[in-house]
């Protein structure tokens, strides 16, 4: 398989990368890469990395973020670059990727915890997860070609926290048990789904 990982020099999307190259030919992209440098908060950065690739069999996206603040100091602005980086980030690369993959492809997307089971400090975050959620489940019926969608959402990944600390009431999970869910969205038949992970 043809498979292209954004993100891939953060945590997930790494670990990912890794857990792909010796059986899959696997074309890591993110912001500073010097090979296959992508910014998701630009469409036209997204297609240019699309151009720059073969026909795909499978997107895995493990890049976003929106602020980590209290409430009570939250602007809309603050909103506004959650809704940009994370959420739309997203959307624009499932909208363009779908004319750059084979038919029965997947795209694969990325969330978190804080959907479900907020934190302090989480609002902005778990406001575009709430939405990319709804999104995949909506989008999932409406792509051509047999092209799946999914969106991971993993809990706080370990040897990040202490062991007994818990971050949105969950203890954290494994990176490899993260990466198995990864590729459960990746492999299997199933579009539209949520995959938690916490």
């Amino acid at each position: 398989m043809k498979i292209l990982i954004i993100g891939a020099s953060g945590l997930i999307g790494g670990a990912i990368y890794n857990a792909l190259k010796n059986e899959h030919e696997v074309f890591g992209a993110y912001r500073t890469s010097s090979e296959y440098p992508v910014d998701t908060t630009n469409a036209a950065s997204i297609r240019s990395l699309f151009e720059r690739l073969p026909k795909l069999d499978a997107v895995i996206n493990a890049a976003g973020a929106a602020p980590f603040k209290p409430f009570e100091t939250l602007t809309e602005d603050d909103y506004y670059e959650g809704i940009k980086d994370k959420l739309m980030g997203q959307v624009n690369l499932v909208h363009i990727a779908k004319d750059h993959l084979n038919p029965g492809a997947s795209i694969t997307l990325t969330t978190g915890i804080l959907a479900d089971h907020p934190e302090k400090g989480s609002t902005a975050l778990a406001l575009v997860n709430g939405a990319l959620h709804s999104f995949v489940m909506a989008a999932a019926p409406f792509i051509d070609n047999n092209i799946r969608i999914n969106v991971v959402a993993p809990g706080s990944i370990g040897n990040h926290m202490a062991e007994n600390e818990l971050f949105a009431g969950h203890k954290a999970v494994a990176i490899d048990a993260v990466i198995e869910v990864y590729k459960e969205a990746l492999f299997g038949s199933q579009t539209g789904q949520v995959f938690r992970i916490y």
